[in-house]
């Protein structure tokens, strides 16, 4: 995606003949410091230095800056250079684009890298050369945050010709920084004799080991020039002279080529034969590179001049000409459609015409692949006063400012445009107005946008064109989100049975790829899944430019739903990595939404299910949800919905008032489209549930289903469901809990809802009353193999005699062998979750007997009661781990749960019926039927519960 040679990011190679600094090396590699700093005037060997460090070091980044002036390419670059070398790291600057505006800007994007740097499995050190380079303040305060807060896999070295920046003094103060400077990097006298053979004063003296001039020595050497005929010089006058003696060497027509390539950075020898009108560019950069003449081949077949040398030949060539050779390389790149390169050359040679037709001819397919910083570097060295007055480039910046989410400026564009336009040219024509109808929706509402878009569609030629995708698209995502489902699925049927009629099964395949996310609103997650899968098979160059509209992000959630877990993160993850990698901002803050959605479902179910789950993923795509909502939006859709997304997850996530909350959240929710306030009710509904709330939890679940029936939105509805059937069984109302359970084991069945039935605590008496009177028996079965449920088989009752039942109804007795068997059962059951050492069972219950082999006694009355529960279908009733004696109750139902369950609700909300209920439980003391003291505590406790309630209901 970035135009950057690879020579930037690879350590440069050794030059034949490279002295190998070992103990500059060495005190860089056992610095006990994170940062190192090497400065030195021009030719000391800094970069030299640095690639032997890197050589020497396991894992290394290294990048050679170029004066970026802008921040993202500066983030880009290191990015690249970073992936070079641990190519899993992920982060995307163009992700943060949006916010470029505001104050805190470069701090959060520092922070947001630094901590994708963390991630980073292993320690590494990051080198960046030529940091004199840099001049542009958000990129040197950008370096400083990484500075400040480098993380601790990290070491940081540079390489500059400046001593370091008043940022840095605070780590040299601290004793925190290891520099190199000019002083360390001269040649010792013993270096200057490996490198030229021999031995003389005079050299090291007049070149006080300067490393550039002792190689220019050795080129004038090499190439006959007698020592003698060298005069003594001061430093920059020495180079001066020995430049001139180096090219006064070459003929003619080599010294006009190094002359005139030298205006560019990087020498193409493809690009320079056009430009210069030769046929030999490529031989004669070989030879220059053969002799040694500061000419370096890099790794992609491409070439520069050592920095100096570049400057030197600059200084002397012909700067008039200098413009026009770089305004002919930006027409051939141009030609050739490499347009990065040809707009970096017009920008150097201010060809404004040219920037504008090289926009003009790749902007949209830059739009489509996400690269969105070059188009923003372009657009903005293009003149005002020129743009203004092009139509075609307005519409273009236009249509970038409304996918990069900026709706106030493309607004500002577009509108400017329109009046200008030829009305003839209707591909541009159309394009202006699409782009004006998303603006609408962000900036006014989707019934405006929508009113625009019939007006397109209305002027169309061809109703089932690539245009007509390219307009109806933008309606049925606003359908969608404005919960007109209804509307929108009819919409994409209308258009998939057109382009069938006339053969376009190209463009019926685009709409039927959207009905995975108009599946989803409606709450369909088999259908959503089934389309989306469908989708894959369109070729990838279709998928790229359809990714404008998103499908992902909703699959991930149908999938989650469906029960798919890992499948619905790993869509999740990788639809989440597309939008940020192409920057598609409108959809993003719906994938942060949903990302929110789907981690808050995952945890929540795991911490009801009893697992140490964390809130943290959810709570920090909720807050990238919460910065997105808002950025350039200014419908009340977008306001409101930021507001009542803020509101439900403060009910989680905060300790404020939760009353306040709740009223607050009632107050707004008749503003709310359907699919929000169904949304909202469902997290009400979790809210009220998990406080034993059951009332409210009922009323929200009743306007739930309400809402979402009347808008043809299942999802939440169906889950409201669920919550009606558990009240249902709560209250034994047998004929309501019949007809509800079939209802919504029925929606469950029909469209995909089978995650919640993971909540094993919530939803295993729904399945178990399923289970009982035979309901949607298939699908019933379906989810207790998914939920891991096992059916209860043994109701036991605690609460007064102890007594073992075979069905539900309590008619038939399970018979024991004996008494003492009978009493381990109960003694096992009220050891609970502690279970019981033989020791234990011994002190409980055999403690008065005489018997010499009380281990067979124990032994053979579990095996018993494995025996006599194998009887009603309980397979795995007794379980002996580490040493201790438990009762498996999966498939067992015991009057103590209820009676602890009521009692914890009761505490809560101190409600009659809940007193009641613990009243109706309580039929006389716990075991009375056995003389245990073991038993006792628990007797002493239920009575007490028992007298309290009794207490309440008088």
């Amino acid at each position: 995606m970035f135009n950057i040679p690879s020579a930037r990011l690879t350590i440069p190679r050794a030059a034949v003949g490279e002295i190998v600094r070992k103990n500059l090396i060495d005190t860089v590699l056992n610095s006990p410091t994170k940062l190192v700093y090497i400065h030195a005037g021009a030719g000391h060997g800094k970069t030299t230095l640095l690639s032997q460090f890197a050589n020497s070091t396991e894992k290394v980044v290294w990048l050679s800056l170029d004066g970026e002036n802008d921040i993202f390419t500066f983030i880009n670059t290191l990015c690249e250079a970073v992936k070079q070398t641990f190519p899993e790291f992920d982060f995307s600057a163009s992700e943060y684009l949006p916010f470029s505006e505001k104050n805190n800007f470069i701090s959060m994007l520092a922070g947001a890298l630094i901590c994708s740097i963390e991630n980073i499995s292993g320690d590494f050190v990051a080198i960046m050369d030529d940091l004199h380079t840099i001049e542009e303040d958000e990129v040197k305060k950008l370096i400083t945050y990484l500075i400040k807060y480098l993380p601790n896999n990290a070491k940081l070295c540079f390489g500059s010709r400046e001593a370091p920046w008043q940022d840095f003094l605070s780590f040299k103060v601290k004793g925190k920084i290891t520099e190199l400077t000019q002083k360390e990097l001269a040649f010792t006298r013993e270096e200057i004799v490996g490198i030229l053979g021999f031995d003389d004063p005079a050299i090291y003296g007049s070149t006080e080991g300067w490393p550039l001039a002792i190689r220019s020595f050795q080129v004038l050497l090499e190439n006959g020039i007698s020592i003698g005929d060298i005069t003594s010089y001061g430093n920059e006058t020495l180079y001066a002279y020995l430049f001139r003696e180096c090219i006064a060497n070459l003929n003619s027509d080599m010294v006009d080529f190094l002359k005139k390539s030298a205006c560019f950075d990087v020498l193409d020898a493809q690009m320079l034969d056009d430009v210069l009108n030769k046929k030999n560019t490529r031989l004669m950069l070989e030879s220059l590179v053969s002799r040694n003449i500061f000419t370096i081949k890099t790794g992609d077949g491409f070439y520069r001049y050592h920095a100096l040398f570049r400057s030197g030949l600059l200084e002397t060539g012909d700067k008039d000409q200098m413009p026009l050779l770089r305004q002919k390389a930006a027409r051939y790149y141009f030609d050739h459609k490499q347009y990065s390169r040809a707009a970096r050359y017009a920008i150097d040679s201010k060809d404004d015409e040219l920037l504008e037709n090289i926009i003009l001819a790749c902007y949209r397919d830059y739009i489509k692949a996400g690269n969105y910083n070059e188009l923003r570097i372009w657009f903005r060295a293009l003149n005002d006063a020129a743009v203004e007055l092009n139509p075609r480039i307005l519409v273009a910046k236009g249509a970038f400012l409304s996918v990069l989410g900026n709706f106030v400026q493309a607004k500002a564009c577009l509108e400017a445009a329109i009046p200008l336009m030829n009305r003839d040219d209707k591909e541009l024509y159309f394009e202006a107005m699409i782009h004006k109808a998303r603006v609408l929706r962000n900036f006014v509402s989707f019934e405006e946008s929508n009113r625009l878009l019939d007006e397109l569609i209305a002027k169309l030629d061809d109703p089932t064109g690539e245009l007509a995708y390219s307009v109806v698209i933008e309606k049925l995502y606003n359908l969608c989100w404005n919960s007109q489902i209804g509307e929108a699925y009819a919409l994409a049927r209308h258009m998939i049975e057109s382009c069938a009629h006339v053969g376009n099964i190209k463009i019926m395949r685009w709409f039927e790829r959207y009905l995975c996310t108009i599946q989803f609103f409606a709450g369909r997650m088999k259908e959503s899944v089934y389309y989306y899968e469908k989708s894959l098979e369109l070729p990838e160059d279709e998928l790229n430019y359809l990714g404008m509209h998103s499908t992902g992000i909703y699959v991930a959630k149908a999938y989650q739903m469906l029960g798919e877990r890992s499948r619905s993160l790993s869509a999740l993850s990788e639809e989440l990595q597309r939008l940020r990698n192409t920057g598609n901002y409108e959809e993003m803050w719906a994938g942060y939404l949903l990302a929110a959605e789907i981690h808050f479902q995952n945890t929540f179910i795991d911490k009801m299910n009893g697992e140490n789950a964390s809130y943290e993923t959810a709570v920090k795509y909720f807050t990238l949800a919460d910065e997105y909502a808002p950025l350039y939006r200014k419908t009340n859709f977008q306001m409101h919905w930021a507001k009542m997304q803020r509101l439900t997850y403060s009910l989680i996530f905060t300790d404020d008032p939760k009353e306040d909350i709740v009223r607050e959240i009632f107050e707004n929710l008749d503003r709310a489209g359907a699919y929000l306030k169904s949304l909202v009710l469902a997290r009400l509904m979790g809210y009220f549930s998990a406080i034993s709330d059951y009332p409210s939890a009922v009323k929200c679940a009743n306007l739930c289903i309400e809402t979402g029936e009347s808008s043809g939105m299942l999802l939440h509805a169906s889950l409201a469901y669920g919550v009606l059937v558990r009240a249902a069984i709560e209250t034994k109302d047998h004929e309501k809990a019949t007809s509800l359970t079939g209802r919504y084991l029925k929606l469950c069945s029909d469209h995909g809802f089978y995650e919640y039935f993971r909540l094993r605590k919530a939803y295993d008496p729904v399945l178990e009353f399923a289970y009982n009177y035979g309901i949607e028996p298939e699908f019933t079965k379906q989810m207790i193999e998914f939920a891991g449920y096992r059916p209860k088989k043994v109701y036991i009752e605690t609460l007064g005699a102890f007594t073992v039942y075979q069905d539900r109804s309590r008619q038939k007795l399970l018979k024991f062998r004996s008494k003492k068997e009978r009493e381990l059962l109960a003694f096992l059951l009220d050891a609970g979750d502690q279970g019981a050492t033989k020791e234990q069972i011994y002190n409980a219950i055999w403690w008065e007997s005489e018997s010499k082999n009380i281990k067979n006694l124990i032994a053979v009355n579990l095996r018993h009661i494995k025996n006599d529960l194998e009887c009603t279908g309980i397979m795995e009733s007794v379980i002996y781990r580490e040493n201790r004696y438990f009762i498996c109750r999966d498939e067992i139902a015991c009057d103590i749960d209820l009676f602890e369950k009521i009692y914890e609700e009761f505490k809560l909300h101190n409600t009659k019926v809940q007193a009641k209920n613990l009243l109706s439980l309580y039929k006389g003391e716990y075991l009375s039927d056995f003389e245990a003291l073991w038993a006792t505590a628990k007797r002493i406790r239920y009575h007490e519960i028992y007298e309290e309630a009794e207490k309440y209901w008088l």
